[in-house]
């Protein structure tokens, strides 16, 4: 029994201290901003702010009682709203508030709308249709504008590629553009109600991270040892029914509620793909099927000489491409 004690109170200890070095080391990784939700499986914490930490930036950010990325301006009620809807490019932690896409928008309209920002990391179309449905007030919305990364949205769209080791998230499963069901994140489990509590500390980011790594680490030992030399041909059939019919039901709830709604989409794609120009023409032909107005972003930014940069150390845009996006959709009129 003395034994248990001694290890139960030297391992509370070693984890204070190793929390300690954690926040005032170079190790820093930040921690969690996100808690359960039993709706969309996770959810910004609320009236919270901290720091998102990576080799090329240290960021302070911070989200309102809404648990939205936070406004630089008020909500005016006598202003209609924009609603934001994207993943981690648009969420944007690494980006400074006052830069993030919403405010770069809010500084080039002068103000005219309350731009709201409900971007999500690890988040695709079928679960921004929830988060339209479950958590926006639509009653004053002017603007519905999407952000679709094309490559990663279609691969994200399936369950079966959800990360054993990422948090619970709602699905949406379609057998056509018109019928579907949602599958709702898991009730929320003693592992969940510890996650949210470790979340709040440094060693949690750490010890997922350390975990991560591990996985990655055996995943490409195990594939170097694969004498496979020729890549199979993935069947994305069902990705892209689940991908536009996302798209579809969203453009039919906003058309639902009668009250002028415009819904746009803003496609990221990647430009080494080899797939890549069939994926384009492949969404576009969907889009202007269902007259759902849209941009290339890429293409318009090279039309107009701007390089969305992004940060070195990730694939997320910088601050001056969060600004740089912002004056696309200004200069181009996509809302007006």
């Amino acid at each position: 029994m003395k034994k248990f004690i001694i290890i139960f109170i030297s391992s509370f200890l070693a984890l204070i201290f190793f929390e300690f070095f954690l926040k005032h080391s170079p190790f820093e990784y930040g921690v969690s901003a996100a808690e359960y939700d039993k709706t969309i499986g996770m959810w910004h914490k609320r009236n919270f702010e901290n720091y998102i930490v990576d080799t090329c930036y240290k960021t302070k950010y911070n989200y309102n009682d809404q648990g939205l990325p936070s406004n630089i301006v008020p909500y005016d009620p006598h202003k209609k709203d924009v609603i934001i809807l994207g993943d981690s490019f648009i969420e944007a932690r690494m980006v400074k508030n006052e830069n993030i896409i919403h405010n770069s928008l809010a500084k080039e309209f002068n103000y005219k709308y309350n731009f709201m920002n409900y971007g999500l990391f690890g988040t695709g179309p079928t679960q921004q249709l929830v988060i339209l449905q479950k958590k926006v007030d639509l009653n004053n919305t002017k603007y519905v504008i999407q952000f679709i990364e094309l490559e990663g949205d279609l691969l994200d769209s399936d369950s079966k590629n959800s990360n054993s080791l990422a948090r619970p998230k709602v699905y949406v499963e379609f057998e056509t553009l018109d019928k579907y069901k949602i599958i709702p994140p898991r009730e929320k489990t003693f592992y969940d109600t510890v996650s949210d509590k470790l979340s709040y500390y440094q060693i949690y980011p750490f010890i997922k991270q350390s975990i991560y790594s591990l996985k990655t680490f055996l995943s490409n030992k195990s594939e170097k040892k694969s004498n496979k030399k020729t890549e199979e041909e993935v069947d994305l059939s069902k990705n892209w029914l689940y991908l536009t019919g996302a798209i579809y039901q969203t453009n039919k709830l906003l058309h639902s509620l009668d009250r002028e709604i415009e819904y746009k989409i803003i496609v990221r794609s990647k430009g080494n793909k080899a797939q890549n120009p069939k994926n384009k023409k492949r969404i576009e032909t969907f889009l202007n099927k269902y007259h759902i107005k849209f941009i290339f972003l890429n293409d318009v930014a090279k039309s107009m000489n701007i390089e969305l940069k992004s940060f070195a150390c990730d694939s997320h845009w910088n601050d001056k491409a969060h600004q740089d996006v912002a004056k696309i959709i200004k200069k181009t009129e996509f809302i007006k």
